[in-house]
């Protein structure tokens, strides 16, 4: 295990390794498919990069150049997202600690079930009122386990009174003008559903 100050990124921050150490995050792995330096991370973005450390848990760490000052937003989205989004188990101004999914990432080339099964999570955000802005690129967003799908990363997502999820799924794969009718709700999201198993339903 490695110092997690040496995970701060592009610069160190007191600040952050104080507020990690607050709550006893104080050592992460070097583990993932991502570099950092000579580190390996599940992941770096604009806003921050996620680690793995002890009890199988991701810690995102604020990044010192992200243009969020605070992840706490993020966090509590993500705790609404619920049954959606990977776990959030304690969160801070510099750190988001959350369950781990050892999952792939999303494919442009998914089973039925797969494709059901994150349809219906991005109509549970909906019905949650959170619009998650990066679904329209997916791939990166979503992990996929033998159980199930998860949908990450809540920095862009905000509450909406008519959030519309659903539809970026569909625009991903290409089911363009069932997106359009859809989010003008000409068509239920059961009749969506329907019309998308017709068309997996062999011949």
């Amino acid at each position: 295990m490695v110092e997690v100050k040496r995970f701060i990124f592009p610069m160190y921050s007191r600040e952050i390794e104080t507020e990690l150490e607050s709550h006893d995050l104080k050592r992460a792995y070097s583990f993932g498919s991502t570099r950092l330096g000579n580190l390996r991370v599940l992941g770096k973005g604009k806003t921050g990069v996620v680690v793995l450390v002890e009890g199988n848990m991701a810690l995102k760490i604020r990044r010192v150049d992200s243009p969020k000052e605070s992840l706490e937003l993020e966090a509590r989205l993500q705790l609404w997202a619920e049954g959606v989004a990977p776990k959030v188990f304690d969160y801070g101004r510099n750190f988001i600690l959350m369950e781990f999914v050892p999952g792939r990432h999303l494919t442009r080339d998914e089973s039925p079930e797969v494709l059901m099964d994150l349809l219906e999570r991005a109509r549970r955000l909906e019905e949650l009122k959170i619009e998650h802005r990066e679904l329209v690129h997916p791939w990166k967003n979503v992990l996929v386990t033998r159980e199930r799908t998860y949908i990450l990363d809540y920095d862009s997502a905000s509450m909406r009174e008519s959030a519309f999820n659903v539809n970026k799924i569909l625009n991903a794969y290409g089911l363009h003008e069932l997106a359009r009718r859809y989010k003008r709700r000409e068509m239920s999201f059961e009749e969506v559903i329907s019309l998308i198993l017709q068309l997996f339903r062999p011949s």
